[in-house]
């Protein structure tokens, strides 16, 4: 038996397009968890919130402080959720929403005192803060935080920070970043794998590899997902795709019945924006992920 906790944090205020929040809105209305729920080795708990009523409101309608507050909010609630988990020896599935929420999501872990290190799967280094961001979304800024860079408050999500040893991360399917986010995670020597696309290359494989990196030094890993990572072909539903992405079908076949692997500890899938979707195929996309991690 495995126990999950599913956390479904509809927030967007860090994004430029705050529709983002939807995403955890409809993997609930239309039932994408069921697959879990009634897979007789799961006992899933599931808790969902919201932070602000109209989502298809732009960021430019707030002040960065606004927003801020609302980011904090959103990131503490998922922090202690999962902190609760993960002491609880749960796997954890947290649904977006915007990446910042990544900022509690494994600042909650480490808060569990969990050692582990981290699979980041992103188009972008999401390593700005706010000195460096052109835009000020803070979405781009939780990679630097869980390294203890930025605002004080998002690095402070762990109450011993830094979330994350630069060791303990790897970044995946990477290929939009600004020169001021390549400087600081050069700096730190973080491990990045710059993602063009060809035919000889092997999402599966890299994900392997990258499992077993983390595995040698830390006893747990976890996997960030962004939905940008993915070749907006399989997901446009997304404020930020980025062409030449990484196969749907690899990412599906690296999470395979992830559920039940005992060394890791959670999943996080962000940015599913269902308003900028086209077909239902980001809506289609998602679920295949979902319904796949329990697939043993």
């Amino acid at each position: 038996m495995r126990n999950v906790t599913v956390i479904l944090a509809a927030s967007g205020w860090g994004a430029g397009n705050f529709a983002t929040a939807d995403g955890a809105l409809t993997v609930l209305q239309y039932q994408l968890l069921n697959s879990l729920f009634e897979y007789p080795d799961i006992h899933a708990e599931v808790y969902y919130a919201q932070w602000h009523l109209n989502s298809h409101q732009k960021s430019k309608s707030y002040s960065i402080e606004q927003r801020r507050k609302y980011v904090l909010q959103s990131a503490r609630w998922v922090s202690e959720l999962v902190e609760k988990a993960v002491c609880k020896g749960n796997f954890v599935l947290v649904i977006g929403g915007d990446h910042s929420l990544a900022m509690g999501t494994w600042s909650g872990a480490k808060n569990a005192d969990k050692d582990f290190g981290l699979i980041w799967i992103d188009a972008h280094m999401d390593a700005h803060t706010y000195e460096t961001t052109a835009s000020y979304n803070p979405h781009g800024m939780p990679v630097a935080a869980l390294l203890g860079m930025g605002d004080s408050e998002f690095v402070g999500l762990a109450k011993n920070s830094p979330a994350l040893n630069p060791s303990a991360l790897i970044q995946t399917g990477i290929r939009s970043f600004e020169e001021e986010e390549k400087s600081l995670l050069g700096r730190l020597a973080v491990s990045i794998t710059y993602h063009q696309k060809s035919h000889s290359y092997s999402g599966v494989e890299n994900f392997s590899k990258s499992r077993e990196t983390l595995l040698k030094t830390y006893p747990f890993f976890a996997v960030s997902l962004d939905i940008d990572g993915i070749d907006p072909t399989y997901c446009p539903g997304t404020g930020t795709p980025e062409g030449e992405g990484l196969e749907l079908d690899d990412i599906i076949q690296s999470l395979k019945g992830i559920l039940f692997d005992s060394s890791c500890i959670g999943l996080e899938i962000v940015e599913y924006n269902p308003f900028l979707d086209r077909g239902h195929i980001t809506f289609n996309a998602v679920k295949k992920i979902i319904d796949t991690i329990k697939i043993l």
